[in-house]
């Protein structure tokens, strides 16, 4: 049973050839979502009717969404995909949304606008009319864009005609640029065209729609006129409105993925009502047998703690207990792919950088998950060649996640260990032997990674960030991720003691470089996993628990992920991977005994 629907509001109707267009769209959205969000989704199509006689029948967005509620379905989120809404069309979807949520008080109903000058939709149409100069053999100084709109809307709606049609002036290099309306008295297209006419330039005609439809029919039509009663016009062309373009479809992607991620955030800040309210509270760390405000605990650095932060400044007292002070902090996330709550998100990174007194320089690798797909890698030996490819989905995961933004407002830097390898920037192996001194190794291979830009920030503290998300897979396997190969399989090895030595000798050779330190996060949540989870992953399904600000911390990685690993229900002493870390790194009775808050670890479990 699928509860979560988007509904893509569309200007057209069935009976239009672009119907079968719009639902493979739609399909494509469906498994971007799926992938994306990590539950089931379903994608239905609704129409938005150009005129109150218009009838859609059973695609009318009201009677769409009686049927998927009659489906059993209790999240929905309409997203209207016309470019140029009309009134009438803007004023049916206010009120078939409303009267849907006094319908269906139970049912969360979310909707959005649309916003034609968004970065996409300007690229595909720029990219329409530089593709329509160079057919032509023309310079974009030689030419003039007329961008043909409906113009029925409100007076917002048409102001937003013109600001694209100045961004794509701009865009192109184009010699002048122009809007004309077919509905609309100011500034009427046929009237737009006769002033086109005091300009000898090659003019093109771009229609504000996806599809091919009554716009361009009314603006062909107009444009034939035009050329029959001014000859010297006939080399103006009406271009093809872009369609499918894959611009849109990863517009229609961010809008999905803002939405979901604006309904967990209303979710997270929700304030109950006063009969269940929490008391609100500042940090707080345990202390065996109970919560103890942060300036009241006793910290013992190496065996770590378990604490509470919902905010920079509760973190960042508790950090500067364990951290030392340092102009910079290198700090290793977790990106592995698109997992909703498996990764490094931008809350718990922009609550962190906060937390720090200084910059902080991110450090992670490329791999092979974390991507939109579409093209086909051998991930074992051919990811270089497509270098350009994955370098350009790393930055789209930065940005589709709203990592990026959190990244540049704190002034963080971020290094891509791959790319350093790749680059051939790594420092020679017996340099950092060397600087080791005695560190002994299973995998001698490994100090063949240190890309050489860390080399020179040696000292500076590395917090392996790690998010709660099973006993093992924590701060101590979180830098596993330093390996700068796509895809580490041979590095997991046959077995989890492997895997185990691996990360062990990873410890070791960072460990020597610099004063390590773990934090395994569940800020807003921790993964719980669950055969019969809401959400989904390639691990398989899991859940996500509320867990309030938790976090481990300590000095060096085991004593957080210790911690950590028994709040997940691991018996420390009876696991083939701890028996490694035991046998090569060590920890201390206090954090494998250390008596744990049992309400809390019950909900992780």
């Amino acid at each position: 049973m699928t509860t979560t629907v988007f509904i893509l509001a569309t200007d057209l109707s069935p009976a239009e050839a672009a119907w079968a267009s719009t639902k493979a769209q739609a399909a494509s959205l469906r498994a971007f979502a799926e992938r994306t969000l990590g539950v089931p989704i379903r994608v239905d199509l609704a129409c938005l009717p150009g005129r109150s006689t218009d009838d859609p029948g059973e695609h009318h967005l009201g009677r769409v969404i009686d049927r998927l509620v009659g489906d059993e379905a209790s999240l929905l989120f309409v997203l209207p995909a016309a470019f140029d809404l009309n009134i009438w069309q803007r004023t049916t979807l206010g009120e078939e949304v409303g009267a849907a949520r006094r319908r269906y008080p139970g049912v969360s109903i979310h909707h959005d606008t649309v916003d034609p000058t968004h970065p996409l939709l300007v690229d595909c149409f720029a990219g329409q009319v530089l593709k329509a100069l160079e057919d032509r053999r023309a310079s974009p100084v030689q030419a003039g864009l007329l961008l043909v709109a409906d113009g029925q809307g409100d007076p917002a709606t048409r102001a937003d005609s013109y600001r694209l049609m100045r961004l794509l002036w701009e865009q192109a290099g184009l010699r002048l640029g122009a809007v004309g309306y077919v509905r609309h008295a100011q500034p009427f297209l046929k009237e737009a065209l006769g002033r086109c006419m005091r300009e000898p330039l090659d003019w093109l005609l771009l229609p504000q729609r996806q599809w091919d439809g009554e716009l361009c029919d009314y603006a062909r039509v107009m444009l034939e006129d035009h050329q029959r009663e001014y000859p010297e016009a006939t080399g103006w062309r009406l271009l093809e409105p872009p369609g499918d373009h894959p611009a849109i479809l990863a517009w229609l992607e961010q809008r999905v993925l803002r939405l979901w991620q604006e309904k967990r955030s209303r979710q997270a800040v929700r304030v109950p009502s006063a009969r269940h309210q929490p008391e609100p509270s500042p940090g707080s760390l345990w202390s065996g047998e109970g919560w103890t405000p942060t300036g009241e605990a006793v910290i013992v650095p190496r065996t770590g703690c378990v604490a509470r932060a919902r905010d920079s400044a509760a973190l960042s007292e508790i950090l500067a207990r364990v951290l030392p002070r340092a102009e910079h902090y290198l700090v290793k996330v977790t990106w592995h792919g698109y997992a909703q709550g498996t990764y490094t998100g931008p809350a718990a990174l922009d609550l962190l950088l906060g937390a720090l007194p200084g910059r902080a320089v991110l450090l992670e690798g490329h791999t092979s998950s974390r991507n939109l797909g579409g093209v086909e890698i051998d991930w074992e030996a051919g990811t270089e060649r497509h270098r350009t490819w994955v370098r350009q989905q790393d930055v789209e995961f930065l940005r589709r996640t709203g990592l990026a933004e959190v990244i540049a407002r704190h002034g963080a830097q971020y290094l891509n260990v791959t790319e350093a390898w790749w680059d051939g920037a790594c420092t020679p192996a017996e340099e950092v032997r060397a600087a080791l001194g005695d560190v002994t190794l299973r995998h001698p291979e490994l100090a063949d990674f240190v890309p050489s830009a860390l080399m020179e920030l040696r000292g500076t503290p590395l917090i392996s960030l790690a998010r709660f998300k099973g006993p093992t897979r924590l701060g101590l396997a979180n830098l596993f991720g330093l390996i700068p190969r796509p895809l580490r399989t041979e590095w997991h090895g046959p077995d989890i003691t492997h895997f185990a030595s691996v990360c062990c000798d990873l410890a070791r050779i960072y460990g020597g470089l610099f004063p390590l330190f773990g934090l395994v996060e569940g800020f807003d949540s921790a993964v719980r996993w669950d055969r019969k989870g809401l959400y989904r992953s390639r691990w398989g399904n899991y859940d996500l628990v509320l867990t309030d600000g938790l976090f481990t911390l300590s000095e060096g990685l085991i004593g957080a992920d210790i911690l950590a690993s028994r709040l997940q229900g691991q018996d420390v002493s009876r696991s083939g991977f701890y028996d490694v870390v035991r046998d090569r790194l060590g920890w201390t009775r206090g954090e494998a005994e250390m008596a744990l808050p049992g309400d809390l670890q019950a909900s992780l479990i």
